[in-house]
């Protein structure tokens, strides 16, 4: 296995490479942050081992700069600490770090963690590199970002639970198991979407029952308020409305209608306005939302697919890219039509859903 170790202190460099390479790994060696970067850079290595404290870049902001960097972002990053760092080690299992090796250490302690995570990972890495040969390597490394990251935290978590089952404190042991968790809901939200997507896809090319109703106004209020109180932006949120009964599956709708809120709170900051309405157009019901926050251009909003991330460099965006390609999907399987174009000034994001709905809620009102 090739091997960067990234640690200021000299002789704490010269054993971990002896010890690595009696044990029959390559070793680089950088003595700070900004070295060890240009060396992950020049010959991307398989495994990290990286101390915390370190002049000009730190642990954490050379693991940062790893993981905005695609081909550099899916390898294990195990940091090097002393006894008294151990607590300032779950900022790191926050940012994805594999596991930790505390200083002083062994050679059994190196070797057992260096085995702990390849045998961990593997299948995690036959299962992503099966789903990257469907796709593109840009949008395969996404995926491969996304789907590891929060197991990191997770195994992460872990591992420092069970290293310190011993004396750990139980104020230590909830914060833990609360990285653990955040980690855990992350990974089920992306899986579920994944499944969501794929049978939205598979619905596509089969007859969909359209003798269900759905009433527009409680969809719309539920999804959007529900919405709006998890992210704690109650008072952002405006919602007008017509009352209509829709001629859709109601669970589709709530797809398509949870995709598009949600994404217009994730791409605005608190004390900007999102607002969805709903209206009778040509014997048709629109659903708009509309925000001011972060946009697209034109040519972003007419390339809309899975797995298309637009911004991510600009914006730090995180997930697989599949919100609005959900909601494009669920709108064309009840029958109704899904287009998005920039907001108000070219500010945000304006998206539609055109729908059926019944004839008599239809007619005007007066």
């Amino acid at each position: 296995m090739k091997i960067l170790i990234v640690e200021d202190e000299e002789s704490i460099r010269y054993v971990l490479k002896e010890i690595l390479e009696m044990n029959g790994h390559t070793v680089t060696l950088a003595a700070n942050g900004v070295e060890g970067l240009a060396a992950a850079n020049a010959a991307p290595p398989e495994l990290v081992l990286c101390d915390i404290n370190m002049p000009l870049m730190n642990g954490y902001q050379m693991l940062e700069e790893i993981q905005k960097k695609p081909e550099l972002r899916e390898i294990p990053f195990v940091f090097l600490t002393a006894v008294a760092d151990r607590s300032s080690l779950r900022r790191g299992m926050e940012q994805g770090a594999s596991d930790f090796i505390t200083k002083p250490f062994t050679e059994s302690e190196i070797t057992n963690v260096i085995t702990a995570i390849s045998r961990r990972r593997q299948p995690l890495r036959d299962r992503v590199e099966q789903l990257v040969s469907q796709h593109t390597r840009e949008v395969g490394a996404d995926w491969s970002h996304e789907l590891m990251t929060p197991l990191n935290g997770v195994l992460g978590g872990l591992a420092l639970i069970e290293a310190e089952a011993d004396t750990i404190k139980p104020e230590s042991l909830r914060e833990l198991l609360g990285i653990v968790r955040i980690g855990a809901e992350r990974q089920l939200a992306l899986s579920s979407k994944l499944v969501r997507y794929y049978e939205l896809e598979r619905l596509k090319n089969r007859p969909v029952n359209q003798n269900g109703f759905c009433n527009a106004v409680d969809h719309i209020v539920s999804v959007a308020g529900e919405i709006a109180r998890k992210s704690k932006r109650v008072e952002d949120l405006t919602v007008r409305t017509e009352p209509s009964i829709l001629v859709v599956d109601g669970s589709l709708l709530k797809s398509a209608l949870t995709e598009l809120v949600a994404n217009a709170f994730f791409f605005t900051a608190a004390g900007q306005s999102v607002t969805v309405t709903g209206k009778h157009y040509n014997g048709r019901y629109l659903i708009e939302v509309i925000d001011c926050g972060v946009g697209m251009t034109h040519e972003e909003c007419a390339s809309v697919a899975a797995f298309n991330q637009f911004g991510r460099k600009r914006h730090n965006q995180q997930g697989l890219g599949l919100g609005l390609a959900i909601a494009r999907s669920a709108a064309e399987v009840i029958g109704g039509k899904f287009s998005i174009q920039p907001g108000p000034g070219g500010r945000g994001l304006h998206a539609t859903l055109d729908l059926p709905c019944t004839r008599a809620s239809a007619a005007p009102f007066h």
